[in-house]
């Protein structure tokens, strides 16, 4: 892979499949720690974010942030070796030794904020428009109930625009070892149409890749249950293991996009 710029077809989903199989090691770890943490939360489930009266629960809200931050960190060491291979050529685990224990925290503390982010502000969404969400599920929606849900579309669509904005945080990291606020933000509005088209595209693309594998789940549920494993765990086992595929996937083209963004502007 190199570092100029093509246009976004095929060779992003190529990319982003040759550098799975380049870090698999490290996509592997990723994959059993979600599925350790899958099963630590079957066994640890939290309160439901709506009460038997129907109104929020904030004790629900902390839960899902501090679970979406501890679903997060598998993450992170994919998406920092596929910043690493992309800008360095550089890919599993001499990746992650690259820049030393130093690099990689600061790359982590970096993502862990980011995550934390958006783990809140997804939360706050659902609080605010949980209710509405649920009338529309069945149908009975009110023209106050739609303009509230117009409105959440707007502040969506908003905080979509500031992540393609500032999402180059991590590949200047990477390239400079330092990522000033105006640096970052010149890079997103230089590559804005650029980083716009090709994130939405992938936000596009990823319901349909998890339909695409959801036959496939069944199957190796079916084959683990033959072979003696309960239906309930093979389950959660495998639709644990294929979520994290496709999160490592995500991750991994929402990288080479950001990392071909800061190498068009160097």
């Amino acid at each position: 892979m190199n570092g100029n710029a093509q246009p976004f077809k095929t060779w992003i989903i190529q990319d982003g499949m040759a550098l799975m199989w380049q870090g698999r090691g490290i996509v592997a770890i990723s994959v059993l720690l979600t599925v350790l943490i899958s099963g630590l939360g079957s066994v640890m489930p939290g309160p439901a974010l709506l009460d038997a009266e129907g109104s929020t629960n904030l004790m629900a809200a902390i839960w899902q942030v501090i679970w979406f931050a501890i679903y997060a960190i598998p993450l992170i060491p994919v998406a920092y070796v596929s910043h690493i291979a992309v800008l360095r050529g550089e890919v599993g685990f001499a990746a992650m030794l690259s820049n030393g224990l130093a690099g990689v925290l600061y790359f982590a503390r970096g993502m862990m904020a980011a995550a934390l982010v958006v783990a809140v502000l997804g939360t706050l969404y659902q609080l605010v428009f949980v209710s509405d969400l649920l009338l529309m599920s069945t149908g009975r929606v009110d023209a106050s109930a739609a303009l509230r849900l117009g409105a959440g579309a707007v502040v969506a669509f908003l905080v979509f625009v500031l992540f393609v904005l500032l999402g180059a945080w991590g590949a200047m990291i990477v390239q400079a070892g330092q990522a000033r606020f105006g640096d970052v933000l010149a890079v997103g509005r230089r590559c804005f149409f650029y980083l716009f088209v090709r994130l939405l595209a992938v936000v596009l693309f990823l319901p349909i890749l998890s339909a695409l594998v959801l036959p496939v789940m069944g199957q190796v549920v079916a084959i683990l249950v033959a072979i003696g494993i309960p239906a309930d765990p093979a389950f959660l086992i495998v639709s644990a293991a294929f979520s994290a595929l496709i999160g490592c996937f995500a991750i991994v083209l929402i990288s080479l996009i950001f990392c071909r963004a800061s190498l068009r502007v160097k």
